[in-house]
Order: C-alpha cells, then structure tokens, then sequence
C-alpha cells in the first residue's frame, strides 16, 4: 500500500500545508480561506516549527551583538510575571559558570546548576529551557496579529501545551516582534489546528477542501490531505 495512503505524521501534513499556504493563485485563495479573511501579497509571514527564540540567540551570539544578556534579562523578567515569580535573578546576576555563554547555554542553565538555584529561580530557568526547545507548529504574521497554531491529528490539544505556547508567543513578541517584520509588538493568538471531532479553530477536514479548491486531484499536496482525512 502507498505510503500516501495512510501518512498521518503531523510534520508532514503541515508540510503540505505550508505549501499550500503560500501558493498565489486567486489572490492567495488557500491562505485567505485558512485565516478566513482576505490577505494580499507581501502582507504575510509563514514559518513552520519557528524556534524563534533558540535561532535568535545563536545570531545574536555569532554576530557578536552586546544585546545577548540585555534580551535574556528582559526574557526572564517576563518570565516571573507568566510564571507568578516575585524573587529571581536576573540572567546577568547569575554566577559566572551559569551565565558565560562560552561554558553554558542559557537552555543548559537549570541542568548545570545543581543548588546554585533557588526553587523560584529553578521554575523560571526551567521553563527557559523549554521555551528554547519549543518549536510551535505554524506561525503567520498577518497585519498587527502574530497567530500561532498547535497542530494535532490523531490526538486532542493539551490545555497547557496550549498555555505554553501562548506564553511563547507573548515572548516572541515583546522581544523578537521586529525579526518577525512588525514594527510593534502585535497582538498573539493561539490556533487549533486539528481533526473536526475536537472541535479545533479549523480542522484538517477544512485544508482538504481548501486544497480541492486550488489543486488539481492528482496533486501530492491534495492527496496527502486528503487521506490523511479519509482513514480517520
């Protein structure tokens, strides 16, 4: 049997989907009708699996910009606030072994602490840490909007993946909003993206019959979608 036939990987869906978003034709028809509002070219950033923070570290550390420590104290400022810290120090307060970037990455910070942390201080690096492995799904920058997609196929959405993706995103756009090209912080929304039985904010069922509607039936991106949807 053709692996085409029975693909449920959610990467490789949102594969298909990402090129599907980006295609022209009708005026950008297919992203139009995903986001369910008009959009014009130009207008629109996609990524797929954006590790927004962990990639703006790494350059700005090999450009040796002198922000590095400036953005990973404002980070942790925001942090405390999501997190409901009162008492953490900062990235540059931290003792030299955990704060020189030479000997530990900022993610490595809770792993390489032993008892230089406090409980609250661990919480925070902690949850650092999973924000610079965190790779949301499907990010588009439209407008004044940043819309960040949790992607699920087989599965329902897991209510605090869905609140850390949200804080993600509240990240990315207090200190990383004019690398995504705003030139204010917008505002963030999280998406389902998922199987129409779990109710999402638009289910897999929609992109097939997008994809019906801008590709031809023999089309890889249209049959990938399509019976994924099929064999559920």
């Amino acid at each position: 049997m053709d692996y085409d036939v029975y693909n449920r990987e959610e990467r490789y869906l949102c594969s298909h989907l990402f090129r599907l978003l980006h295609e022209p034709v009708q005026s950008y028809r297919a992203l139009s009708e995903f986001l369910k509002r008009p959009v014009h070219q130009g207008s629109f950033r996609i990524y797929a699996e954006a590790a927004l923070i962990r990639d703006a570290y790494y350059a700005r550390k090999h450009a040796r910009k002198p922000l590095v420590s400036h953005v990973l104290d404002d980070m942790v400022r925001l942090l405390m606030q999501q997190e409901s810290v009162s008492e953490c120090r900062l990235y540059s307060e931290l003792p030299e072994e955990l704060s020189n970037k030479s000997k530990t990455h900022p993610k490595q910070i809770r792993q390489k602490a032993g008892n230089l942390l406090t409980p609250e201080e661990d919480r925070v690096f902690g949850v650092m840490q999973g924000m610079f492995n965190a790779k949301p799904d499907l990010v588009v920058c439209i407008d004044e909007e940043l819309l960040i997609y949790e992607a699920k196929f087989t599965l329902d959405f897991d209510l605090e993946q869905m609140k850390l993706t949200e804080n993600i995103g509240k990240i990315w756009a207090a200190l990383f909003y004019a690398d995504l090209g705003y030139t204010k912080p917008p505002k963030v929304t999280v998406l389902k993206l998922g199987l129409a039985k779990f109710s999402p904010d638009i289910s897999w069922e929609d992109v097939a019959r997008i994809s019906a509607n801008i590709y031809p039936d023999n089309d890889r991106t249209r049959i990938a979608i399509e019976n994924a949807c099929s064999i559920i």
